[in-house]
C-alpha cells in the first residue's frame, strides 16, 4: 500500500511539473506572438509613415519652388508671378488628391482613426495652400493645419518607441 502511494505522489508530482512546463511553453508563445506583432506594427508604421512624404514629393514641386521663393523674397513680378500661382495651386491640389488617395495598411487597423485624422489634415493644409494662392498666398494657417498631422502621427510613432518627425519638414524641401 505505502508502494502504491509513493508511485502516486510521484506521478502526480511529475504531471504537476510537466503541466507548468506546458503553461510557462504557452505564456512564452503568447508573449512571443505580442512582440512579433508589436514588432510588425513597429515596422508597418515606419515604413507607412516613410511613404507618405514620398508620395507628396512626387507631386508637390511647383508649390515648394512657389513657398521658398516667397521666403527667399524672389518671387517674380506680373505674368510670372500668376503663372507661377497657378502651378503652385495646381501643385497643392494634386498633392491633396494624392494624401486622400493614400491607403492605411490592414495592420495599423489599431491607428487607423488617428491616421485617417492626420491624413484629413494635411490634405485640408494643401487646399488652405490652394485657395490662399488665389490671394496674398499666406500659408500660417495652412502650416499650422499641417502641423496638426505632425503631432499626431508623432505620438502615434512615440507609442510604438520610434523616434518623433515631421512630414512637414519631409514635404517642404
Amino acid at each position: 500500500m505505502k508502494k502504491l502511494l509513493l508511485v502516486g505522489a510521484t506521478a502526480a508530482l511529475f504531471l504537476g511539473a510537466c503541466s507548468e512546463e506546458n503553461a510557462a511553453q504557452e505564456t512564452t508563445a503568447s508573449s512571443t506572438e505580442t512582440t512579433e506583432k508589436e514588432s510588425n506594427v513597429k515596422q508597418e508604421l515606419m515604413r507607412f509613415y516613410m511613404s507618405i512624404p514620398q508620395e507628396i514629393n512626387a507631386v508637390d514641386k511647383d508649390l515648394n519652388a512657389f513657398e521658398s521663393a516667397q521666403v527667399e523674397g524672389t518671387l517674380p513680378e506680373g505674368d510670372d508671378l500668376e503663372k507661377m500661382k497657378e502651378a503652385a495651386a495646381a501643385s497643392a491640389n494634386e498633392a491633396g488628391t494624392v494624401v486622400e488617395g493614400i491607403e492605411i495598411p490592414e495592420s495599423l487597423a489599431d491607428h487607423q482613426a488617428d491616421i485617417e485624422g492626420a491624413l484629413a489634415s494635411i490634405k485640408e493644409s494643401y487646399s488652405m495652400k490652394a485657395e490662399e494662392l488665389s490671394k496674398d498666398a499666406s500659408f500660417e494657417a495652412a502650416n499650422e493645419k499641417f502641423v496638426q498631422a505632425d503631432e499626431t502621427f508623432n505620438k502615434l510613432l512615440e507609442e510604438q518607441g520610434l523616434a518623433a518627425s515631421s512630414i512637414l519638414n519631409e514635404v517642404s524641401n
